[in-house]
């Protein structure tokens, strides 16, 4: 057997064992074995492992229950530690002004709510700020959040922004104190960044994602070989681990394509955009990940986006038959992207994703949205939030006035040790 078709081969087999959920059921195994030996740690991360395979399970409360009470047992916060501690993808929305109405504070990513915890620093974050998470994965669950949610109360509820649209329903299982909010980290692409003058659709299909494997872009590659060889792929993104950009061209050369692909790595941003506005169809080939800003920010740039019906991806509830097209098979994304070859109604796709994920219009959501929530609880609400975007994970103020607003927050979580990166 050549090696390009054991690759292959190999590439077939574990796809298979990931959409047939062997992972799953591997963490369920281990989960069970975990309540003889294993330490409390270990059995929280299983159950973590476990609900997100198996998110509509009838399990799923009850381990919840279980992993809430193994959250509080191995998780003592840490004593304030003297060190400074080094937060990313955090930052203040709202200033503190007094008890009955404290700040915002929004954290993105486990590791960062894991620092939080252990440094010791939640109380002093919480003392002024209420903590809205967005987690970075799909899956809601984690050891992370569970811990956080064991220290929320009446005075400290935890705002969280699930990845998927399904799991808005079942936040309520940490708690009455934990409360969904509908926004996930795809939430908050900055349209003026995408308002440019029309430009060529030169690029036929276009990959906007990092080299790691989960992406799965030999999937495109095994699409192209049964189009024309006129079809070609652009794929951007950048390296992840052992993965470059040789490791994506080896593959697209498996399937004999890689004289009709092109390997664009870690473009400036502004160049980036162009690519998003130059290509016929945006093509999502991953099967499970986080929100998957880089559709988000497709659709903002007018371009249609394919993606597999049976994908677990933030994004994939943006797509409807107006943007794009959700797929069964290899031989439905040929079809799909032979048809988006010829489409003309960029305008329409970028007018829908405005009105679904601009920052701007979620913003004066989310405000809303808190504002009520203070009312109905019975604290003030004078200050509104900063208005706020994302790119390329991390966060930035609309109005360059409001880093001065916000610096005596910022300064007070620096004397507390908390040093917040800003980029």
């Amino acid at each position: 057997m050549s090696s390009n078709i054991a690759r292959k081969l190999h590439r077939e087999v574990l796809n298979y064992a990931r959409e047939a959920n062997l992972s799953g059921w591997r963490s369920l195994l281990k989960h069970f074995i975990a309540r003889v030996n294993a330490n409390d740690d270990e059995k929280l991360r299983l159950i973590s492992e476990v609900i997100s395979h198996f998110p509509k399970s009838g399990l799923a409360k009850k381990l919840v229950d279980q992993a809430l009470t193994l959250a509080a047992d191995c998780h003592i916060e840490s004593a304030k530690s003297n060190e400074p501690v080094a937060l990313s993808y955090s930052f203040i929305i709202k200033p503190y002004v007094s008890p009955s109405e404290k700040g915002l504070f929004l954290v993105s990513f486990e590791n960062q709510l894991d620092k939080i915890l252990d440094a010791g620093i939640l109380s002093v974050i919480q003392e002024r700020y209420h903590i809205i998470f967005i987690p970075s994965w799909t899956g809601l669950f984690s050891p992370a959040l569970f811990k956080l949610a064991t220290y929320s109360d009446r005075k400290n509820p935890i705002f969280v922004l699930p990845v998927h649209k399904h799991e808005r329903a079942v936040v309520s299982l940490l708690g009455k104190n934990c409360i969904s909010l509908p926004f996930n980290a795809a939430s908050w692409v900055n349209p003026n960044f995408f308002e440019k003058e029309a430009l060529e659709r030169d690029i036929d299909c276009l990959m906007v994602a990092n080299f790691s494997g989960f992406k799965r872009h030999w999937v495109l590659f095994k699409a192209l070989t049964g189009m024309p060889e006129s079809v070609s792929a652009v794929c951007v993104g950048v390296p992840l681990g052992t993965r470059t950009a040789d490791s994506i061209m080896q593959e697209a050369d498996d399937y004999g394509v890689a004289d009709r692909v092109t390997i664009v790595e870690d473009p400036p941003q502004e160049d980036l955009r162009l690519y998003f506005q130059r290509a016929k169809i945006f093509c999502a080939m991953s099967y499970r990940e986080g929100s998957f800003i880089a559709v988000a920010e497709a659709l903002m740039s007018g371009t249609p986006v394919v993606m597999f019906r049976n994908a677990h991806i933030g994004t994939k509830s943006l797509i409807n038959p107006e943007v794009g097209a959700l797929v069964d098979s290899v031989s439905e994304l040929q079809e799909r992207v032979m048809e988006f070859m010829e489409f003309k109604d960029h305008d329409k796709v970028r007018q829908i994703a405005r009105e679904s994920i601009s920052a701007e219009a979620n913003c004066r959501k989310l405000n809303k949205m808190l504002a009520d929530w203070s009312v109905e609880n019975g604290l003030n609400w004078t200050k509104d939030i900063e208005p706020f975007y994302s790119m390329r994970l991390s966060f930035y103020y609309f109005d360059e006035g409001a880093m001065d607003r916000l610096n005596p927050d910022y300064e007070y979580l620096a004397d507390q040790g908390v040093k917040i990166w800003l980029p």
